[in-house]
């Protein structure tokens, strides 16, 4: 299979990604150029054939999944986590040290108090950006009685950015009594601090980011997200300020994700948030 690039500003080049399951057949991303070239010769000439080369290097890499409990994880509990990866083009600062930082910080408060109320395991990924494989790794590796017991799972992705919006992301198919009152903790804790919101759903296996790996299971997820290369449409410029016309991250995937990337007002308004929605989980 031979998947081109969109066509849009900034999404023309060859590209990856990460499928939600592994394939049958070779899959390759190409240019949007490639592509066009490629459909016109079949309009052109039927039983067109297409001979394509590609270099690729094969080996073994060593990555580490990092995690930390509050609680004895003996009934259900909430998993929270981010990756922390990032793409070869660029060291990530937003994608994803902003939101593996909005998780950490969140720990670092929550371990203050004592461990009461529900369990929370706060999860830092390795190797998102190769496929999901940390967060599909543990999800593998757990006994089927703990993965029964995860109530809901918390993704953390790109929380940083200067042209962000903010969004909480849901799956209505998996949607629980825990994820509608989390939801409803997520969107009182936007509003006692002035910020407006907008909720996302998506009727498919998650966003993309490692809730994928969770609803591919059918575990309820939540996300907190400030945008990716799509463009910023007027009215969401007009709620949450910014550029329209502009994508949320211009260096989303690119060399320029840098600390310079990341808008630290908009960072810690996302902290916050997940801090009181994660304080009200672990009064239950």
């Amino acid at each position: 299979m031979i998947i081109m690039n969109q066509g849009t500003d900034g999404q023309t080049g060859a590209f990856s990604g990460s499928l939600a399951a592994a394939a049958a057949i070779p899959v390759i991303g190409v240019t949007t150029e490639v592509g066009r070239r490629l459909a016109a010769a079949t309009r052109e000439a039927s039983g067109t054939e297409v001979h394509l080369k590609s270099e690729a290097e094969i080996g073994t890499r060593s990555t580490r999944n990092v995690i930390a409990e509050r609680g004895t994880m003996s009934g259900s509990f909430v998993i929270v986590g981010a990756h922390l990866d990032s793409v070869s083009e660029g060291s990530g600062m937003n994608d994803n040290a902003s939101g593996s930082a909005a998780v950490l910080e969140a720990a670092l408060r929550l371990a203050r108090e004592l461990a009461t109320g529900m369990p929370i395991r706060f999860a830092f990924w390795g190797a998102e950006e190769r496929g999901l494989l940390g967060s599909r790794h543990h999800l593998s590796t757990i006994p089927e009685d703990e993965h029964r017991r995860i109530g809901l799972y918390i993704n953390l992705d790109m929380v940083g950015l200067p042209n962000f919006g903010r969004f909480i992301q849901l799956t209505p198919e998996n949607k629980s009594e825990l994820v509608a009152s989390t939801v409803a903790s997520l969107n009182r804790s936007f509003a006692q601090h002035g910020l407006p919101v907008e909720e996302r759903t998506r009727r498919s296996r998650g966003f993309g980011s490692d809730d994928a790996s969770f609803a591919a299971r059918d575990i309820p997820t939540v996300s907190l997200f400030t945008g990716a290369g799509g463009t910023k449409s007027e009215a969401q410029a007009q709620r949450f300020g910014g550029s329209a016309g502009q994508p949320f991250d211009s260096c989303y995937h690119k060399a320029c994700d840098t600390l310079a990337n990341v808008y630290g007002q908009v960072l810690e308004q996302i902290t916050d948030v997940l801090t009181d929605a994660v304080n009200e989980l672990a009064s239950h």
